[in-house]
C-alpha cells in the first residue's frame, strides 16, 4: 500500500462535532467524527479529490482482485453530499482498536490546535458552528458492499470556537416561584450542539 498524503480542507463549519471524546454510540471502540459544512463553490477542488480517491480504491480493488468470479463494485457510501450551495463532507478517525500487523492494541485521538497552531485544551468543547479546517488521509478501503475511501482525521485547526452554553432565551419576571425541596432533583437537559 502506498504512503497516504495529508491533505488540508477549506474552511468550514463543523455539524455535530465528536473531536473532545469519541462518539461511542454505535462502536465501543469509539469515533471521532465531524461534518464539514462548506460552500460549494469553495470546494471544488476538495470534491475532485475524494472522486479522484473514490476511483483510484475502485481501481486497485478492481487490480488486486483475486477471486475472479468476484465483481467489485463502488461503495455506495459517500464521503460527501451536496445541497443546494452546500457541500457536507464526513471525517472520522477510531479512537481504539487492534493494529492489523502487530496485534497490538492501540488509542489514538486528533490533533486539536488554534488559529496560531497553538495546541486546543482538550477540555474545551468544541461545538457545531466553529469554524475549522481539517488536515485528513483519504484512506481506500474494501468492504464486502465495495471499494471506497474514508476521510480519516489527522488533525483539526479550529478558526473561530463555538463553546456550550445555557442558551434559555428568557428573562427573570414577576410572577411564579418554586420552592426548592431537597428531596426531589431537578434534572436540567441541555443538548450537545446548540
Amino acid at each position: 500500500m502506498k504512503k497516504l498524503t495529508t491533505h488540508v480542507s477549506v474552511v468550514g463549519t463543523a455539524i455535530y462535532p465528536h473531536l473532545n471524546k469519541p462518539d461511542v454510540k454505535f462502536s465501543d471502540a469509539g469515533e471521532y467524527k465531524v461534518t464539514l459544512e462548506i460552500v460549494k463553490s469553495d470546494a471544488t477542488d476538495m470534491i475532485k479529490l475524494f472522486d479522484d480517491a473514490q476511483a483510484d480504491s475502485l481501481k486497485i480493488a478492481i487490480a488486486e482482485n483475486k477471486d475472479k468470479d468476484k465483481q467489485i463494485k463502488e461503495s455506495p457510501h459517500p464521503r460527501y453530499t451536496i445541497e443546494g450551495d452546500k457541500v457536507f463532507f464526513m471525517f472520522k478517525l477510531k479512537a481504539s482498536g487492534v493494529n492489523k500487523q502487530t496485534k497490538e492494541t492501540f488509542t489514538q485521538r486528533p490533533q486539536l490546535l488554534d488559529a496560531q497552531k497553538n495546541p486546543h485544551p482538550i477540555e474545551k468543547s468544541i461545538w457545531g458552528g466553529s469554524k475549522l479546517k481539517i488536515a485528513y488521509e483519504l484512506v481506500p478501503y474494501l468492504a464486502p458492499f465495495g471499494a471506497g475511501i474514508t476521510a480519516r482525521i489527522k488533525a483539526v485547526q479550529i478558526l473561530e470556537l463555538v463553546e456550550g452554553k445555557s442558551d434559555i432565551p428568557f428573562e427573570k419576571e414577576d410572577g411564579y416561584k418554586a420552592e426548592v425541596n431537597s428531596d426531589v432533583h431537578t434534572e436540567v437537559q441541555t443538548s450537545s450542539d446548540f
